[in-house]
């Protein structure tokens, strides 16, 4: 009921504030709604934060102030209505077409299984463990954001905090964590649409613009994404917006899309990195859109965007951290050491999804078939030239991870003769990805090949004067992004998640791959392979599962299926001997998923100790019962027993002390 109110004034708030603005678009007013959503949280989070009042009360309180001032604006502005009337036609050609109409459908059950994991399957990513979720947490049980002490991990303070600021404020409308997956999937939905309204404003047909966007959909790091509490699919949205904006036509557009780009820096500071493009966009409507637009990244970086760097400079003295700062492994410019980042990175986009060698093969044949039978069709319209381009544009997604594999074997040749293997004796990088997993996939084999043709596409069409500057502006996107992002760090093996962000602002390209019936169904096709084996072979929620279906998973199931067994282990002795509402002390390490501790509905109070000094302030602060982690720090057991302290494994994974009159108790504020 607490969710249901104040999601749904957060939403209603959001809605007459786009309303309010008087875009003509549909596509402009729902995506401003995003963003107006987006910031209502955010603003709503910081504001009660020095309050302490990021409480249900608080957040209900705030929230009606927001809905009354939105309602209000859209009152003074004519009582405006969403402009329904504009997105008929298109709509109605989409449903229209069957092809188009069938991509539709199978993105809408995609998105719609993706729900169901996320509001279902407990969380069981790493990342998410260890410092999205055990930030936010923390964050709900303080009543608000702030530094928190002693936390195992600097990533919980200083990586930038705004889609954290919305699992903050789902944890305390929904009293558990039910709901943390959704900043994520809302994010995709952007982004879908984002991808369309910026295909259709390049001058792509409707039909060819839908379909490209339906094909991001089946990107695997999209999907996998999508279902879990993290920020990826986040950072990537505010760019994708910001860019549909600024292709717009609009008075206000520009100003918003410069909001859209101050938000993303308050995600990820490696949005900054795409800024070019965007600064491009603007400018192609002239100076006075570009001084619009640098108003608007002001506004939002000034609003909420800022106050991570803020946190950051006050508590460690740098803007980034002074420990894990903006991007992990950061280094200077360098040679070879960058140019062997940009072929590690490049190697790492070649993704096979779970696709077999068996399924490989099939693929292939059907291709070779589709293209001979398209050439054919095409000399028997005795249109001879267009043969060979047909049967290419038809075989093109049943070859993709042929060509995937012959890319990355060229790739691995190449840089091991420069002198930086990629895989075999020496090699950095392994062979290429066959998972399906978040922190391992990319973007599967048809998204990359698709991504690199419209690329290549785009930029032959623009040397040839079919294209404007605007596409080509989309089609840097991703090699400058590659460019620059490997002048600044060291290669590792979360950096491709990165990349949504630059895919995400090139996907508008994709519309020009579907320019004829057979390759619309051959990309149909192929994207419901990859992505249906993809999401059903989740790594940490696959359908056919040890423990039975996803959605059924207890806590303790969901982190043993996500192959950590000795996690789950301790996880469910944790459960099994810590009593509700305890007072829980933490002593773990950086890699530890301490958000586990807090239990179900948030049902223990945790405080993170200082490893060398541990005793005496758990005893001040009525803390009964201590995890410890079993890594270089477990000496700190030993200081617990010399005062009279039990000492229990949790599994092998975790110590735990318990003070000799352990009780739940109520912990010292």
């Amino acid at each position: 009921m607490w969710a249901v109110l104040l999601i749904g004034c957060a939403v209603a708030a959001a809605l007459f504030a786009a309303m309010a603005a008087r875009l003509p678009s549909f596509v402009s007013t729902v995506l401003v709604a995003y963003l107006a959503y987006v910031a209502n949280i955010g603003l709503v989070t910081l504001a009660l934060s020095p309050l302490r009042e990021v409480t249900r009360g608080g957040l209900a309180v705030a929230e009606l102030v927001a809905l009354a001032i939105a309602v209000l604006g859209w009152w003074v502005r004519g009582r405006p209505t969403l402009p329904l009337a504009a997105a008929r036609p298109a709509a109605g050609e989409i449903i229209s077409d069957p092809l188009c109409a069938l991509f539709l459908v199978a993105v809408v059950l995609l998105l719609a299984y993706e729900l169901l994991l996320g509001i279902t399957v407990p969380a069981n990513n790493w990342d998410s463990l260890t410092y999205h979720l055990a930030r936010a947490a923390a964050w709900a049980e303080h009543g608000g954001i702030y530094w928190i002490p002693n936390a195992p991990t600097g990533r919980m303070n200083e990586f930038q905090p705004f889609a954290e600021q919305q699992i903050l404020f789902l944890l305390v409308a929904a009293g558990g964590e039910a709901l943390v997956a959704l900043p994520q999937y809302l994010a995709e939905l952007a982004i879908l649409l984002a991808v369309y309204g910026a295909s259709r404003r390049l001058g792509f047909e409707v039909r060819a613009a839908a379909c490209g966007a339906f094909l991001v959909a089946s990107f695997s790091l999209v999907a996998l994404e999508s279902t879990t509490p993290q920020n990826d699919l986040v950072a990537a949205s505010f760019p994708a917006v910001a860019a549909c904006l600024l292709l717009g036509r609009g008075r206000l557009e520009p100003m918003l899309a410069g909001v859209a780009a101050g938000l993303a820096l308050g995600v990820k500071l490696t949005t900054a990195l795409v800024l070019p493009v965007l600064v491009w966009l603007a400018l192609v409507r002239g100076r006075r859109s570009l001084a619009l637009a640098l108003v608007g990244v002001a506004l939002g970086f000034a609003a909420i965007g800022m106050w991570g760097y803020v946190l950051n400079d006050i508590h460690s003295g740098d803007l980034l951290g002074s420990g894990t700062g903006a991007m992990e492994n950061r280094a200077p410019p360098s040679y070879p050491g960058s140019v062997a980042n940009a072929f590690y990175l490049m190697y790492s986009s070649m993704d096979l999804s779970v696709l077999s060698n068996h399924l490989i093969d099939i693929l292939a044949v059907a291709g070779l078939a589709s293209a001979s039978a398209a050439g054919g069709w095409a000399v028997r319209r005795a249109r001879p030239r267009r043969a060979l381009a047909d049967a290419v544009a038809v075989a093109t997604p049943f070859l993709s991870p042929l060509l995937v594999i012959g890319a990355g074997g060229t790739l691995a040749f190449i840089a091991r003769r420069w002198g930086f293997p990629i895989r075999g004796p020496g090699g950095v990088v392994g062979g290429l990805t066959r998972v399906a997993n978040e922190d391992d996939s990319a973007f599967g084999p048809l998204g990359i090949v698709a991504l690199l043709a419209a690329i290549a596409s785009t930029i032959w069409a623009v040397a040839t004067r079919r294209a404007d500057t605007r596409q080509l502006a989309l089609s840097f996107a991703l090699p400058g992004f590659l460019v620059l992002i490997s002048l600044q760090v060291s290669w590792n093996l979360f950096l491709m998640r990165f990349f949504l962000v630059p895919v995400v602002l090139a996907a508008p390209l994709l519309a020009r791959l579907f320019r004829g019936r057979a390759t619309t169904a051959a990309y149909l096709v192929v994207a419901a392979i990859t992505v249906g084996l993809t999401i059903i072979h989740d790594q940490t929620k696959p359908l056919e599962g040890a423990f039975g279906r996803p959605w059924h998973l207890t806590p303790v199931e969901a982190i043993d299926v996500a192959q950590d067994p000795a996690t789950a282990t301790a996880l469910a002795a944790y459960d099994r001997l810590v009593p509700e509402h305890a007072c829980v002390g933490a002593v773990l390490g950086s890699e530890e998923p301490s958000y586990l501790l807090f239990g179900p509905n948030l049902r223990h109070h945790v405080v993170y100790l200082s490893v060398n000094d541990a005793v005496l302030p758990a005893l001040r602060d009525g803390l009964f019962y201590i995890v410890i982690s079993t890594g270089p720090d477990r000496w700190v057991a030993g200081d617990f027993k010399s005062r009279g302290w039990r000492i229990r494994p949790l599994g092998r994974y975790w110590l735990l002390a318990s003070e000799p009159h352990a009780r739940a108790g109520i912990c010292a504020d």
